[in-house]
C-alpha cells in the first residue's frame, strides 16, 4: 500500500498576522543605519557586513520585497505539524514532506543549518515536484525544521539542550510518521544532527553530507592533493577561517547576549544573518531568497532559541568529535565549501560508498545548486537502495 500520513501530523500554513507585519516594518523603518566607518567600507565582508548592502537591503526590504508572495511559495508546498512527546517536553515539529507512491519507499530527512532553514531545500523539492509525479518518485523526502529553529517550537525554557536532543526529536517524529528506516542528509548544524543520529540510531540507514563536523587537518601542499584542491584548501585557510570561527565563537560562548541582540531589531538580524549570505556562497544568493530567511526568523522570533546547536560547541577542540560512522557514508564537496573535503580526509569518517566533488557551489549548497544537490542525493539513494 502506497504510504499514508498519520493524522496527527496535521496540515500547516504558514500566515504572519496583519498587525505582526506593520510593528515589523515600523521597527525596521526606524531601525538606524550606523555611520560610515573604514571597516564597513570593505564590500568583501572582509571586518563584516558592508555599510553599502545594508542601507540599500534596508530601503528593498521596506519598499520592495514582498513577504506574501513568499508565503505563497511556501504554502505551495505540503507543510505539516506534530507534537512530538519528550521527557525534556514537548516539540511542536514542523515539516515539508513530498511523498511517494511507492510500496516500501522509505524517506531521506533534508536537515538544515545556521543561520538556514528548511526555505534552502526548497529550490530541490521544486525540481523534485517537476521530475516525478508521486507514483514514480523513488524515495520520500522531508524537511524538518529543527526544533528550535523558525516554525518548530522548542527547546524547553528550563532545560539545557544539544544537539543529541534535537537528533532524539527528529528520530522520534520519524518513527511516528511510521518510518523505521530512512536516511539523512545535512550540512552546517545539519551535518552535526545528521551525524548524531547516523551514529546513535539503528533507523538510519545512510548518512549523506556536504560537510563534516569534524575532519583532521590538511595542509595545502600535501603531495597526495591535486592543484585544485591545495588552490581550495589555501583559500579557505586565507579567506574564511578566522572570521567564521569568530562568529561561531560568539554563538557558542554568548548565546544569551547575542540572542537578546538580534531580538531588539531586525536590522540587527540582517547585519547577522547576511553577513553570512554574503561571505559563506560562491555564487550569489538572490537578495529576496536572503530576506525570505531572515524575515522568517523575525517573526518566528527564533534566533535565542536555536543558539543551542552552537553554545559552548567552540569551547572544545576539536569541535564535534564523532564515532565513525559504520553505515552507507556518502560525501559531496561542493568546493567553495567552508571547510575542505578531500577524500583522503572524508573516507576516514564513516564507510564511505559515495562521493563527488563539484567545482562550484559553497556553503548554502542546496540553495546554490539545487541541480547538483539533487543529483547526488539520487545516486548516493540508489547505492542505500541496493543495499537495503
Amino acid at each position: 500500500m502506497p504510504y499514508s500520513l498519520p493524522d496527527y501530523a496535521t496540515p500547516f500554513t504558514l500566515h504572519i498576522p496583519d498587525d505582526d507585519y506593520k510593528q515589523f516594518q515600523e521597527l525596521l523603518r526606524l531601525s538606524r543605519v550606523g555611520p560610515l566607518t573604514w571597516e564597513n567600507q570593505h564590500n568583501d565582508c572582509s571586518y563584516g557586513v558592508p555599510h553599502e548592502w545594508l542601507v540599500s537591503t534596508k530601503k528593498y526590504w521596506l519598499n520592495k520585497f514582498d513577504w506574501r508572495a513568499q508565503e505563497r511559495r511556501i504554502n505551495s508546498f505540503p507543510n505539516f505539524k506534530m507534537s512530538v512527546r519528550d521527557e525534556k517536553g514537548n516539540v511542536d515539529l514542523h515539516f515539508v514532506g513530498i511523498f511517494s507512491e511507492k510500496e516500501n519507499a522509505i524517506p531521506i530527512v533534508l536537515l538544515h543549518g545556521w543561520p538556514g532553514s528548511f526555505l534552502e531545500f526548497l529550490p530541490t523539492l521544486d525540481l523534485i515536484r517537476d521530475k516525478y509525479e508521486p507514483a514514480e518518485l523513488p524515495f520520500h523526502l522531508i524537511a524538518p525544521s529543527l526544533p528550535g529553529y523558525t516554525l518548530s517550537s522548542g527547546p524547553p525554557e528550563n532545560e539545557a539542550w544539544a544537539g543529541e536532543d534535537a537528533a532524539r526529536i527528529v528520530d522520534k517524529a520519524l518513527k511516528m510518521l511510521g518510518f523505521d528506516q530512512y536516511v539523512v542528509q545535512g550540512g552546517d548544524v545539519g551535518c552535526l544532527i545528521a551525524s548524531l543520529l547516523g551514529t546513535t540510531y539503528d533507523s538510519v540507514v545512510g548518512v549523506h553530507l556536504n560537510l563534516l563536523p569534524s575532519l583532521d587537518q590538511v595542509e595545502a601542499d600535501d603531495p597526495d592533493l591535486t592543484e585544485v584542491e591545495r588552490r581550495v584548501i589555501q583559500r579557505g585557510k586565507t579567506r574564511f577561517q578566522t572570521p567564521t570561527v569568530g562568529a561561531a565563537i560568539m554563538n557558542s560562548t554568548r548565546p544569551a547576549t547575542i540572542g537578546a541582540v538580534m531580538s531588539s531589531s531586525p536590522l540587527a538580524l540582517l547585519a547577522w544573518i547576511g553577513e553570512k549570505f554574503l561571505e559563506w556562497p560562491e555564487e550569489t544568493v538572490s537578495i529576496d531568497e536572503v530576506l525570505t530567511d531572515v524575515s522568517l526568523y523575525w517573526f518566528t522570533d527564533c534566533f535565542p532559541r536555536c543558539n543551542y546547536t552552537y553554545r559552548g560547541t567552540f569551547l572544545v577542540k576539536p569541535p564535534f568529535c564523532l564515532p565513525f560512522i559504520d553505515k552507507p557514508f556518502g560525501y559531496s564537496w561542493f568546493m567553495h565549501e567552508l571547510a575542505p573535503g578531500p577524500k583522503k580526509v572524508v573516507e576516514k569518517k564513516g564507510r564511505l560508498v559515495f562521493y563527488r566533488q563539484h567545482e562550484h557551489g559553497g556553503h548554502f549548497a542546496a540553495l546554490e545548486r539545487p541541480v547538483d544537490f539533487l543529483q547526488d542525493i539520487e545516486d548516493f539513494m540508489e547505492v542505500v537502495l541496493k543495499e537495503l
